[in-house]
């Protein structure tokens, strides 16, 4: 049992971390619009609609990548309440259930497709799951023409730090390549894939001229904004509003901490033990 010394010095840090945590923006990650039992990341239309409705309902503001980067890099000022609403490897539903729901709260998100998954079934997703499929070419370009972003999630869906050098470059840069040659749009950002990353791979996407790149909550910096490790905050499918009003809040990243020290606590006690 966790002792209420210890309970206490985690609500002491998150309480202090909080004041960092104003400079971050809320990044929500998403994968698949719809209905799917026992998979946690579809998560039902009517939960995403009614998600919007809190936002547009309380003044939030979504925004885009590039104005995301203006902000970190250069001090550009954002609207009030911002936040981005980001969707990890272009599932049709992506285009069939979000971009409707998007159109009618007029907002804005990215997604990050699979280049080499352009208009197929999931079978790079060897986990069991019912097949899918992901959008077609022309979907992206149609989401695209609604005002929607699209940025780069590699060729394969890898994890990035097993590739060796040559297969790293190739996915951070034939991936950018080949969503630019089909689409009208100049790929700025990254995705990792599963949100796994390391030194070499940081080094990899500012070699092949990523601006910054997405990840979840591991190895990200919780003191600063760092571009390469833009921390995300999953929306699974049994996503309670309570807990989505706090997701988008300004102690948001309390989500991210608690999992990044979960996992470093994890990896001090296999190495210990």
């Amino acid at each position: 049992m966790i002792s209420y010394s210890i309970l206490l010095l985690l609500l002491l840090g998150c309480i202090l971390l909080q004041r960092k945590f104003r400079r971050y923006v809320p990044i929500l990650m998403y994968h698949r619009i719809a209905a799917v039992p026992g998979d946690r990341n579809a998560l039902p239309p009517e939960k995403f609609a009614a998600q919007l409705a809190y936002l547009a309902k309380n003044g939030f503001t979504t925004i885009t990548p590039n104005m995301l980067h203006a902000a970190y890099a250069h001090g550009a000022k954002l609207p009030p309440k911002p936040v981005l609403l980001t969707f990890d490897d272009g599932y049709a539903d992506n285009y069939s259930a979000a971009l409707p729901l998007l159109q009618r709260y007029a907002m804005t998100a990215v997604v990050f497709p699979i280049a080499n998954w352009i208009g197929r079934e999931n079978k790079w997703e060897d986990f069991h799951k019912a097949p899918t499929r992901t959008m077609t070419w022309q979907e992206l370009a149609d989401w695209q023409t609604a005002g929607m972003q699209i940025e780069g999630h590699t060729l394969d869906h890898p994890f990035l730090t097993n590739c060796p050098p040559e297969r790293l470059e190739s996915e951070l840069l034939k991936s950018r390549t080949l969503l630019e040659a089909q689409l009208p749009t100049k790929i700025n950002f990254l995705c990792y894939p599963y949100g796994f990353f390391d030194e070499k791979t940081v080094l990899a996407a500012k070699a092949a001229g990523y601006l910054g790149a997405f990840a979840i909550f591991d190895h990200v910096n919780l003191w600063q904004p760092d571009l390469y490790a833009l921390p995300r905050i999953p929306i699974p499918a049994h996503q309670s509003m309570w807990e989505f009003r706090l997701k988008v809040s300004s102690i948001h990243l309390i989500f991210v901490a608690l999992r990044k020290w979960e996992r470093e606590f994890k990896r001090f006690w296999r190495k210990n033990n």
